[in-house]
């Protein structure tokens, strides 16, 4: 899967001249967590609520109220972005976008094309992404079968379902489940699976779980 298939490309943007206070009323307006800041067209930092917080006095202070309105109106937003943000193509994989994701600590990326915004990929997307990859965005049934690890297993395995003329929705390998094994995780649209499910065992096909998806 790549980026472009699950990015938001209608995304907010400000200027690197706006005020913080700009900033802060475009991010709660809009509930988002980055704002790309764009110059000329060209992506040139991100700001997060994160940001705001590290310039604004403590909210303890008694005088941090009046202190607070003031800096966020006289500050502008190229003063306390983060430059160079961490970026993503659209041509990109999900994979690639999670490792820096996970790599950075970040959860999200401006996603960029000759140094121009076309979308914005939070990690609520790649959770997305991930439920489509899992269950095929339809109801059916999940099966979780265990498998060894030969490559004549995995397509003993696939035979049985072809024999069965079922439609596989989503398919997944899960390596290291144990020194002899893989898990294999289909999901499939049918909900009668009576006669599959003794083929399986027959074809020396574990049955771990059976999980119906709504």
């Amino acid at each position: 899967m790549f980026v472009k298939q699950w990015m938001v490309t209608e995304v907010v943007t400000v200027s690197p001249d706006e005020t913080i206070a700009s900033a802060e009323k475009m991010i709660k307006g809009h509930k988002i967590r980055r704002l790309p800041v764009v110059e000329d067209g060209m992506l040139v930092g991100i700001i997060s609520p994160r940001d705001l917080e590290k310039v604004m006095p403590s909210m303890l202070d008694a005088e941090g109220a009046s202190e607070e309105d003031y800096i966020a109106a006289n500050t502008a937003i190229r003063m306390v972005m983060t430059s160079s943000p961490i970026t993503v193509g659209p041509d990109d994989t999900l994979v690639e976008a999670t490792r820096k994701m996970r790599r950075n600590k970040i959860d999200g990326l401006p996603v960029v094309l000759d140094k121009k915004v076309v979308g914005i990929l939070s990690i609520l997307d790649i959770l997305d992404a991930f439920l489509e990859s899992m269950t095929g965005g339809q109801a059916g049934t999940r099966f979780d079968l265990k498998i060894d690890q030969n490559p004549e297993a995995f397509y003993r395995m696939i035979k049985v379902f072809q024999k069965q003329n079922k439609e596989i929705l989503a398919i997944s390998q899960h390596y290291g489940y144990s020194t002899e094994h893989h898990l294999v995780t289909i999901q499939i649209r049918e909900n009668d699976n009576d006669e599959l499910i003794d083929l399986l065992w027959k074809s020396e096909v574990t049955v771990e779980r059976i999980t119906p998806v709504f």
